[in-house]
C-alpha cells in the first residue's frame, strides 16, 4: 500500500470520526433533556393498605404523594377485583334461580349466564360497555327495586372471566385527580378481539380522565393485535400520551404500534410481584436507580413491600419512596410525567461517511496482516457496495456496518499494537491506552450509525451482539500468526506440532471463558451470582458507574502483561485473553439504550482500574521469575 493511499484512508477515518462525534453529541443532548421520571404506585395495593389502616383513599394517596410518588398505576379491573373491592358480586344464573334471590326476574334470568350484581350505577354502566363489547349477548336489569343493578353475559370459564378487563375504578380515578397524581392505565387484551367497537369501548373511560400521563398494556399480545392495530393506534393518539415499553417483557404488536405513533413511547421498569417477596430494600433501590440512570427507563412502577417482619408497611414504603426519589433528584432527574425522547438528527449522507470510515479501517487491517494485493480495487468496490446497500435497505445497512465496525476495530487495535518483543511497564500502559482509543473509535462509529430513538427505546436492536464478541477473539490470534510474514507456514507448524497437556488445558479454559462471555452478554442473563450483584453494587456506590468485570479484572490486566512480555513463544493465548477487554469495551457502547455518558464512564473506570491491577500482575510475575531463578541456582 503506497503512502498516498494510506493518507487517503487516514483522511476518511478522520472525517468519519468527526461525523460520529457530532452525532454522539446530539444524542447526548437528547438523553440529557429527557430527565423526567414518573414514580407510580399500584392502585390495588394502595386501596388494600387504606382498608387495613382504616384510612380514606385520598388521605393515604396524599401520604404517598408527599413521599415523592407522582402517579398511580391502574391495572384494568377483572371480576376478581370487583368482588374483592366490594363493587360487585357474581352469581351464575343457576345459582340465582335456585336460591330465589330475585324471584320477580326468574323469567328473565338465563341459568347458563353469569351475572354481575352491583349497587353502583357507574359500575353497572361500565360492565355493560365492556362485557357487551368483549363477550356480547349481554342481559341487563337496570333496577331490581332494591337499589341493585344486574348485567349478565354468556357463561365463560372462571379463568377467562378472571382475565377479561372490565374497565377502571371510578373512585380511584377521582382520587387521583383530587390529589394531583397522574394516571397510568394498563389495558388488558381479551379473546377474539375482532371488533373495533370493543377497542373504542375500552378507551371511552380514559378519554374522560384529565391526568393520564402514559398508557400501558398488560399481556404478551397488545389488545387487538394484529387486526385492530390501526384502531388501537387511533385511540392512543387521541389520548396524546406516550405508550409504555415494559422492560424485559416483550409484547407482540407493540413495536409496530410505537412506530405508528412516531415513537411516542417511554420505557417502564418494575420488579415482579414474586420477586418483591424476597428482595431486600437496598437491592430494590439499586434496581430502580440503575434502570433510570443506566437504561433510559422513565417510568417506575413500584409494588409495595408487604413483608411479615413486624415493620409498619405504610411507613416502610413511604420511607423507601422518599429515599428513591431523593437519590434520583441528586442524579439530576426531575420527578413528574415522563416525556418521550425527541428525535436525533442524522442523514443517509452522514451514515454513508461513517460506513466509509469502517471500510477504511478494514483496508488498513488487511494491509497490517500482509494482504496488499488488489487493495486499491477493493477500496473502490467496497464503498460502491456500501452505497448501494444503503439505498436498498437503509436500516439493514446501518446494522450490518455497525456490526462490521465492532469486529474490525478491536481486531485492528490489538493487531497494530502487539509485537514479539516485550516493553517496559510505562510503555505497556501507553500502548494499552492507544489500543483502547482505537477500539473506542470503532464503538463511536457504531454509535453514530445506530443513532435514533428506536434504539434508545430498544424497540429496534443491534444485530449480532454475540457474533461481534466471538469473531474478534477468533481473528486476533489468526491475524497475529499471519502478521509475521509466514502466515500459512506458521499456521501449518502450529497445527502439526505436539500439544502438551498444559497448553491443551489452557485452550480449554479459553474456550470456556469464551462461552461464558457470550452467555453473560445482556442485562437479563441468569449467570450473575448474588455475590457478584453485591460486588457490583459496591462498585456503583464508590465509582458512580461500575466498570465491567471482564475488562478491569481479566482483559486489561492480561493485555498489559502481554505487552510487557511480548508475543514470542507460546504467549498467544495470553493476548487472546487480553483482547477480551477490548471486545468488551466496544460491546459496552452496543447497549444503545444506555446513556453515552454512562458507557464512557464505564470504559474509563475499567481502564484505570485494569491498569492498576495489570501493573500489580506484572510485578507479581517479575517476583515469581526472580524466585524461580533463585530456586534453580540454589
Amino acid at each position: 500500500m503506497n503512502k498516498t493511499f494510506k493518507y487517503l484512508l487516514a483522511f476518511i477515518l478522520i472525517i468519519s470520526f468527526l461525523t460520529a462525534g457530532n452525532t454522539a453529541l446530539n444524542r447526548h443532548g437528547v438523553e440529557k433533556s429527557s430527565n423526567g421520571v414518573e414514580i407510580t404506585i399500584d392502585y390495588n395495593q394502595v386501596w388494600e393498605m387504606a382498608q387495613r389502616r382504616n384510612m380514606g383513599l385520598i388521605e393515604i394517596l396524599k401520604e404517598f404523594k408527599n413521599a415523592g410518588a407522582t402517579g398511580i398505576f391502574f391495572k384494568e379491573q377483572t371480576s376478581i377485583d370487583l368482588k374483592n373491592q366490594g363493587l360487585a358480586y357474581i352469581k351464575t344464573g343457576s345459582e340465582l334461580l335456585t336460591e330465589g334471590i330475585f324471584p320477580q326476574f326468574d323469567g328473565d334470568l338465563n341459568r347458563y349466564y353469569t351475572y354481575f350484581i352491583t349497587p353502583f350505577p357507574e359500575v353497572h354502566d361500565r360492565l355493560q360497555k365492556h362485557l357487551g363489547a368483549k363477550i356480547g349477548n349481554i342481559e341487563t336489569i337496570t333496577d331490581t327495586g332494591e337499589g341493585l343493578f344486574i348485567v349478565g353475559c354468556p357463561v365463560v370459564t372462571d379463568t377467562m372471566l378472571g382475565s377479561i378487563g372490565l374497565g377502571f375504578p371510578e373512585e380511584g380515578f377521582a382520587a387521583a385527580e383530587k390529589t394531583g397524581l397522574n394516571i397510568i392505565p394498563q389495558i388488558r387484551s381479551w379473546p377474539e378481539a375482532k371488533d373495533a367497537g370493543a377497542v373504542k369501548a375500552v378507551f371511552e373511560q380514559l378519554k374522560d380522565a384529565k391526568n393520564i400521563s402514559t398508557v400501558a398494556f398488560n399481556d404478551k399480545d397488545i389488545p387487538g393485535f394484529p387486526g385492530l392495530l390501526p384502531h388501537l393506534e387511533g385511540e392512543v393518539k387521541a389520548l396524546g400520551v406516550p405508550a409504555a415499553i415494559i422492560e424485559f417483557f416483550p409484547q407482540k404488536g407493540l413495536s409496530g404500534l410505537i412506530h405508528s405513533l412516531d415513537k411516542n413511547a417511554v420505557r417502564l421498569h418494575s420488579i415482579g410481584s414474586d420477586e418483591m417477596s424476597g428482595i431486600s430494600r437496598d437491592r430494590a433501590l439499586d434496581r430502580y436507580t440503575l434502570a433510570v440512570s443506566e437504561r433510559n427507563v422513565r417510568v417506575l412502577y413500584l409494588r409495595l413491600f408487604t413483608r411479615l417482619d413486624g415493620q409498619d408497611w405504610l411507613q416502610e414504603n413511604l420511607s423507601f419512596i422518599d429515599e428513591l426519589t431523593s437519590g434520583l433528584e441528586q442524579k439530576g432527574f426531575v420527578l413528574g410525567a415522563a416525556r418521550p425522547f425527541r428525535g436525533i438528527p442524522f442523514s443517509r449522507f452522514s451514515v454513508g461517511l461513517l460506513g466509509l470510515g469502517v471500510i477504511a479501517a478494514g483496508l488498513l487491517l488487511l494491509e497490517r496482516i500482509g494482504i496488499n494485493r488488489n487493495l486499491a480495487i477493493l477500496g473502490v468496490l467496497a464503498p460502491l457496495g456500501w452505497v448501494g446497500l444503503l439505498f436498498l435497505n437503509h436500516q439493514l445497512a446501518r446494522k450490518l456496518m455497525a456490526l462490521t465496525s465492532v469486529i474490525i476495530f478491536p481486531t485492528l487495535a490489538v493487531i497494530t499494537t502487539v509485537r514479539p518483543e516485550g516493553r517496559g511497564v510505562f510503555s505497556s500502559i501507553l500502548t494499552l491506552l492507544r489500543t483502547s482509543l482505537i477500539s473506542v473509535g470503532g464503538a463511536l462509529l457504531a454509535v453514530g450509525m445506530m443513532a435514533g430513538t428506536d434504539f434508545l427505546l430498544k424497540i429496534d436492536q443491534f444485530l449480532g451482539v454475540k457474533f461481534g464478541i466471538l469473531v474478534p477473539l477468533l481473528l486476533i490470534p489468526l491475524f497475529i500468526i499471519a502478521k509475521d510474514g509466514r502466515g500459512v507456514d506458521r499456521l501449518r507448524e502450529i497445527l502439526n506440532s505436539t500439544v502438551q497437556y498444559k497448553w491443551a488445558f489452557l485452550i480449554g479454559i479459553l474456550g470456556l471463558v469464551g462461552i461464558v462471555l457470550i452467555l453473560r452478554s445482556g442485562n437479563d442473563t441468569g449467570l450473575v451470582s448474588g455475590l457478584e450483584i453485591r460486588f457490583r453494587s459496591v462498585l456503583n456506590d464508590i465509582l458512580v458507574v461500575r466498570p465491567r468485570t471482564k475488562e478491569f479484572l481479566i482483559g486489561h490486566p492480561l493485555m498489559l502483561l502481554s505487552y510487557y512480555l511480548g508475543t514470542k513463544g507460546k504467549r498467544l493465548p495470553l493476548v487472546t485473553l487480553g483482547a477480551i477487554g477490548q471486545v468488551s469495551l466496544v460491546n459496552t457502547f452496543e447497549h444503545f439504550h444506555t446513556p453515552l455518558v454512562v458507557s464512557l464512564l464505564r470504559t474509563v473506570n475499567g481502564l484505570w482500574l485494569g491498569i492498576i491491577i495489570g501493573v500489580v500482575v506484572i510485578y507479581i510475575y517479575k517476583l515469581l521469575m526472580k524466585l524461580e531463578k533463585r530456586y534453580l541456582n540454589a
